[in-house]
């Protein structure tokens, strides 16, 4: 009977312990479950913002990101801000005004969205100084995303400009060296 006593509460604190690890495995799955959909959303934000681009929707890229969002650019020791960048963009389409985005990679994380994408175009009017050529461009880039709140925060380009550039026929040479 002594031994039955012993086990009986025994018991019941195994069920309890059993019972308490069931509700954290199921909050943290909770947890992980809710993650996975923001991702989710985030991810469709961002390729809205790209859909939004390629149709020269440039209210809705506005729409789609925060009023103080910003760009990283390699060789720009300064944030630009997002209302700068959509004038790059906008001048991009006006001397590509066919392109568009294929997004080959996209992978969520927390607050953030990587893209690798290829853009095509037609170089069809003056860009950057260089005359229509009417040749066709395969830009090959990577976008790094931060969403807070439904809105994009900030970008961090990486882009082959040089490779664009080469295939509108510009060549790259030495710079001569100073006497």
């Amino acid at each position: 009977m002594k031994k039955l006593l012993i086990l009986i509460p025994l018991a019941i604190l195994l069920c309890f312990t059993l019972s308490c690890q069931d509700k954290e495995a199921m909050a943290e799955f909770e947890e992980m479950k809710a993650q996975a959909e923001v991702e989710a959303q985030n991810k469709e934000l961002v390729r809205q913002i790209y859909e939004a681009i390629d149709e020269k929707d440039f209210d809705k890229l506005q729409e789609l990101s925060a009023s103080d969002a910003v760009c990283h650019i390699p060789g720009v020791p300064e944030e630009v801000p997002y209302e700068a960048v959509t004038q790059v963009i906008q001048s991009f389409y006006k001397a590509f005004p066919d392109s568009t985005h294929v997004i080959q990679d996209m992978i969520a994380e927390g607050d953030k969205v990587a893209v690798r994408f290829i853009q095509d175009g037609t170089h069809s009017d003056e860009y950057e100084g260089i005359p229509p050529t009417g040749n066709k461009i395969k830009l090959e880039g990577i976008h790094l995303h931060r969403i807070i709140e439904g809105k994009i925060t900030e970008t961090w380009l990486v882009e082959d400009n040089l490779g664009m550039m080469m295939q509108l026929g510009m060549e790259l040479k030495p710079k001569k060296a100073e006497k």
